[in-house]
């Protein structure tokens, strides 16, 4: 996936911005991070919000892997 973005990008003469190369992984990190906090300090509601922001790093992993076998 991250591979072949970057071979066309360097075939084209292009190089990947730093938020190309790795602004998913930030925003990853940002959800789980969030997702810790909120189940870790909260009751009830925010156990549920922890539970799906942290979920959106195993989508994003699974995600990946169906396009990766593409």
């Amino acid at each position: 996936m991250a591979g072949q973005a970057e071979g066309r990008a360097m075939k084209a003469g292009h190089h990947l911005t730093l938020w190309q190369v790795f602004g998913a992984p930030a925003l990853i990190a940002a959800f789980s991070l969030f997702g810790l906090i909120a189940a870790l300090l909260g009751d009830g509601l925010w156990d549920l919000v922890g539970a799906l922001t942290l979920g959106v790093s195993v989508i994003a992993t699974a995600w990946a892997l169906v396009a990766r076998r593409r």
